[in-house]
């Protein structure tokens, strides 16, 4: 099945209020923050579980550090062009990620350019494509799509959210070009502690 071309993208957001719980699931404590979990609705599916995210943060260097304040991790409802999204609570002066549901079949067209600027991610986790009409089908299988939404989608949201903590001035970031660089400096150096967590997306199975 393909898909209208666009860019994936991420998206951040301040807000004065209290994250707050948005569905009926029971939400998972784990090192001091809440997993919660969106239903992915019609045609759509979670690429990650609570689990898998339990078993990510495990494997962070330095997670302490770079968590603080961050109060919840949501596998949330999906959004058109969006991978995922940050929120900073400016009251409480907490954050939130939110990691967004994907297609069903896993089947993604990226503008040239997306694909381009993360080619080495997509190519090293081992994702097939196809040029369509000067758009580009990527035909990811469920490891891939796990591995690119906790290895660099996650990691560019978390790097929003340390970057906002580590301003003196809580409204000024560095924004998507330090969140991006915060993400691909630390893909390389997890990459090995991921295939020994989640076996090597390249393949089918998990260890």
């Amino acid at each position: 099945m393909m898909h209208s071309s666009y860019n994936r993208r991420t998206a951040t957001k301040v807000k004065d209020g209290r994250v707050q719980k948005k569905n009926r699931h029971i939400p998972t404590c784990h090192l001091g923050l809440v997993l919660d979990r969106e239903s992915p609705g019609k045609g759509y599916r979670h690429v990650l579980t609570k689990r898998d995210l339990q078993e990510f943060l495990d494997i962070i260097p330095d997670w302490e550090r770079l968590s603080h304040n961050l109060e919840r991790i949501v596998l949330s409802s999906p959004v058109a062009s969006e991978d995922a999204a940050y929120e900073f609570f400016h009251r409480e002066e907490t954050g939130a990620i939110y990691l967004h549901a994907w297609n069903e079949d896993l089947w993604t067209e990226l503008q040239t350019g997306y694909y381009e600027a993360h080619a080495n991610i997509l190519e090293r986790l081992g994702v097939s494509r196809d040029n369509v009409d000067g758009r580009i089908l990527c035909r990811f299988t469920e490891p891939q799509a796990r591995a690119f939404m906790l290895l660099h989608v996650f990691m560019h949201e978390l790097g929003h959210h340390f970057d906002r903590m580590t301003q003196k001035h809580r409204n000024s970031t560095r924004g998507e070009d330090y969140a991006e660089r915060f993400a691909a400096n630390r893909f390389h150096a997890m990459l090995s502690g991921y295939i020994r967590v989640f076996g090597d997306p390249r393949r089918s199975c998990r260890p």
